[in-house]
């Protein structure tokens, strides 16, 4: 099952681990190999459609990889030019739980860098009107924060991040209800709103 919690409306994913250090020099395990493909080696992303999974948080990122083997986000990777399709739910669903782990602490102890893409201020603004009311409880200090176990928004590629909240909206990617309260009244407009505010919010 998928180990995430909700209490009182807000999602809790797990105990915030504070003081441990990073593991940047930490050697990689050999189902890394299977990531570095379209995450690199470093974990941060050169391409629109992939996110950056360097320093998000090894809880987070555990909890994501757990989704992904259970089939609850879409699986198929195929928007990725001259690389073949990838199912990534049959992919992780392989890896056993402790490999899952290893692969979450790895790429959590390497630094995140943000997107070098241009950003739209006047959505920006919108987004971020639309950000304090309904998404500040849960993805703190503009997105930038891995404490609140909810990942990084901030610097992560427009593209990507207006397919996931459509993702969240249309019902494709699991969500907590608090959260889906929220994304399906999202419109067209707003996800953008959204992603120019994200992408280039300071981290």
């Amino acid at each position: 099952m998928i180990d995430l919690r909700q209490s009182s409306g807000i999602l809790v994913l797990g105990a915030v681990l504070l003081g441990m250090s990073h593991t940047a020099n930490a050697q990689a395990p050999s189902a890394a190999d299977q990531c570095f493909g379209c995450h690199n080696e470093d974990g941060v992303s050169d391409s629109p459609n992939i996110p950056t999974i360097a320093g998000m948080g090894d809880f987070f990122l555990e909890n994501q990889l757990t989704i992904f083997a259970e089939s609850a986000r879409p699986c198929l990777v195929d928007f990725l030019e001259d690389r073949e399709a990838v199912d990534k739910c049959a992919l992780i669903g392989a890896l056993p739980e402790n490999t899952r782990a290893a692969l979450a602490e790895y790429f959590d102890g390497l630094s995140f860098e943000s997107f070098d893409q241009p950003v739209d201020q006047v959505l920006a603004e919108q987004g971020a009107a639309l950000h304090g009311d309904s998404c500040d409880r849960c993805h703190t200090a503009n997105g930038t924060e891995t404490w609140d176990d909810a990942g990084i928004l901030a610097g992560q590629p427009i593209p990507y991040l207006v397919r996931q909240l459509r993702n969240f909206r249309e019902g494709k990617r699991w969500q907590p209800e608090s959260m889906a309260r929220e994304t399906e009244a999202l419109t067209n407009d707003q996800i953008e709103a959204l992603a120019n505010f994200y992408a280039g919010a300071a981290l």
